[in-house]
């Protein structure tokens, strides 16, 4: 299983690697296309429409800034179940500094390819986006736990 989940996490790493390579012109037809397209099937649901200018100048931020924060929230997830693999102490504060290094290093990477800036703002958002994964993934594994603990507690049988 450990090495599933390496795998998983070395993935995801190299998925973000792979959007933050992409040249500014390149990214920017990929997150606005995906938005356009979105907002016209919104658009046939509510019977309106709108300019691609109206659309893009209201949703290319929070869709972009949102889009930071799911890959990283993914990855904070991943790091956590990989690192709960070898019983790490603090494996809160150990995978979100994993993602959180990660994350310089992606934008630092940025600095260095076509038309693409390093921002710390991102660097904040990918970091919350971790944090968010890895307290949601603790809560449900201890959740988890937790109800495997009292089946396995009601499941024995008592002599009398």
């Amino acid at each position: 299983m450990k090495i599933i989940k390496i795998i998983l996490v070395i993935l995801w790493m190299s998925l973000i690697f792979f959007f933050s390579n992409q040249k500014a012109n390149d990214s920017t037809k990929l997150s606005d296309g995906l938005i356009l397209k979105t907002v016209r099937i919104i658009e046939k649901i509510n019977h309106k429409t709108y300019s691609d200018e109206e659309i893009l100048k209201k949703f290319v931020k929070p869709v972009r800034k949102l889009a930071h924060f799911t890959i990283y929230f993914i990855l904070g997830i991943l790091v956590y179940l990989l690192m709960k693999e070898y019983n790490i102490k603090n494996i809160i504060i150990i995978s979100l500094l994993i993602c959180i290094i990660y994350s310089i290093t992606d934008e630092i990477h940025q600095l260095f390819v076509i038309g693409r800036t390093g921002k710390v703002l991102d660097v904040i958002i990918d970091s919350v986006g971790s944090y968010t994964g890895i307290i949601l993934i603790k809560f449900l594994n201890k959740k988890n736990n937790k109800n495997n603990y009292e089946k396995s507690l009601n499941s024995l049988e008592y002599p009398n």
